[in-house]
């Protein structure tokens, strides 16, 4: 492993690690939450979590620039980007639902080059690199190879924040409720992304979501052997699409098949 990506990888982890530890010294006791807006919620643990993996990377990569959920855009050098959700399922966290993760992306000259996402009620870190796979705990991890849908476990998301995307997803879960094996909806985009490229779950799909929800998750797919897509179809970009389709090749092309979404 090259310098850059052994120095990636071990930032990776370890700011990993750290949220991991602030968000499970929290998890069962009572936390303090605002309003962002509409159903859109934050824990003092979120923004905490934040700002301490962006000083763990500007430790080694000091002219970084973030995309994060709770901080906004910051820094001005367009060569490396981290891209962060401290919490992803962050109403899941507030109820002590153990279905949330920490997930960061990593953009080098606007691609996505490196993620990782860690379930700390698991202990479960996922890391990818392109071009150099995808893995669980060190050991490579692959999508499943199911092909019909009436063998699939799928799963999807309603962003009650926003209404329309949640509205129009209604219709796409009732096309497939009965087409599917069965359909879950857990609450959390980044780990449900992470879910597919292990072989957890066979597909996933959602409407409404941002580049700090998907970045990491993107990345595992397509490391992992899986590809994924915008509602019509084209190459999904984490920082232009909002809809979002995901699956192993085989069972790709039957879910772009049910799901519609006016915006991509």
């Amino acid at each position: 492993m090259s310098n850059i990506h052994n120095k990636v990888r071990k930032v990776l982890k370890a700011a990993c690690l750290e949220a991991g530890k602030i968000i499970s010294a929290n998890y069962g006791k009572d936390k303090n939450i605002r309003s962002k807006g509409a159903n859109d919620w934050v824990t003092t643990q979120d923004i905490k979590v934040e700002k301490v993996i962006i000083n763990i990377v500007k430790k080694v990569f000091p002219n970084s620039n973030f995309i994060g959920e709770e901080t906004g855009t910051s820094g001005n050098n367009q060569a490396m980007t981290w891209v962060i959700d401290p919490i992803d399922g962050t109403n899941n966290y507030i109820h002590d639902y153990p279905f949330f993760c920490t997930s960061i992306g990593v953009m080098i000259k606007g691609k996505i080059t490196y993620g990782a996402i860690f379930d700390s009620n698991r202990n479960e870190f996922f890391y990818a690199q392109k071009d150099a796979g995808a893995f669980l705990n060190g050991k490579k991890i692959n999508v499943s190879k199911i092909k019909n849908l009436s063998d699939s476990l799928l799963c999807t998301g309603f962003i009650t924040s926003k209404k329309s995307f949640a509205r129009k997803n209604l219709a796409n879960f009732r096309r497939l409720i009965f087409k599917a094996r069965s359909i879950r909806r857990d609450g959390s985009a980044a780990l449900d992304l992470a879910y597919v490229a292990c072989g957890r779950l066979d597909g996933f799909w959602e409407l409404g979501l941002n580049s700090w929800d998907t970045s990491a998750g993107v990345l595992l797919v397509r490391e992992a052997g899986g590809r994924v897509v915008n509602s019509s179809g084209k190459n999904f970009n984490i920082l232009k699409n909002k809809s979002i389709i995901s699956a192993n090749k085989g069972l790709l092309k039957k879910l772009i098949a049910e799901i519609s979404s006016d915006e991509v």
